[in-house]
């Protein structure tokens, strides 16, 4: 239950996690992140872009296991001559993560039922009604929360945590 020890850690973390961003998190963890390429130049092009509209901040931890041999790569602790390399890191990731709507749903049921070990600050009543919901809507691709966006002002890649590192 690897999943379940990411999110206690997450929800220490990160304390303003909304039920959305619990579930983006496993929706990573399953899926990776090569849903969101078009191809090598676009992909250079928002890492770019992106970089220079954020705040750095070197001392930042570069990366964040989430399981599943996946990594977040902080955008904020990176230099510019790392970009490329990012870049194509998430390129190569995914090729070699598809991720499965059957483990997926699977992972979503193990946070149901851990929820009282996990420690976040959202109840457990609320999550009920966000998977409610988000179930009804056929299981789509999440964004973080307003609240998280707002607060840890994420800005990072997923890679398989291998090819980013070996590469």
């Amino acid at each position: 239950m690897e999943i379940i020890e990411i999110l206690k850690t997450q929800a220490i973390k990160y304390p303003k996690m909304t039920p959305q961003d619990a579930v983006k998190l496993i929706y990573q963890n399953e899926f990776g992140g090569g849903h969101l390429i078009k191809n090598r130049e676009t992909c250079l092009k928002r890492i770019y872009a992106e970089f220079e509209s954020i705040e750095k901040n070197t001392s930042s931890e570069k990366f964040e296991y989430i399981g599943n041999n996946i990594v977040r790569v902080n955008l904020k602790a990176l230099k510019k001559e790392e970009l490329e390399k990012l870049c194509d890191s998430f390129i190569e990731s995914a090729k070699v993560h598809k991720g499965n709507i059957l483990t997926f749903k699977y992972k979503l049921k193990l946070l149901w039922e851990n929820f009282d070990s996990i420690g976040f600050k959202f109840t457990k009543d609320q999550l009920k009604e966000y998977l409610k919901e988000y179930k009804s809507e056929n299981y789509p691709m999440v964004s973080h929360s307003k609240v998280y966006n707002e607060f840890y002002k994420p800005s990072y890649r997923i890679v398989q945590k291998d090819v980013y590192l070996d590469g």
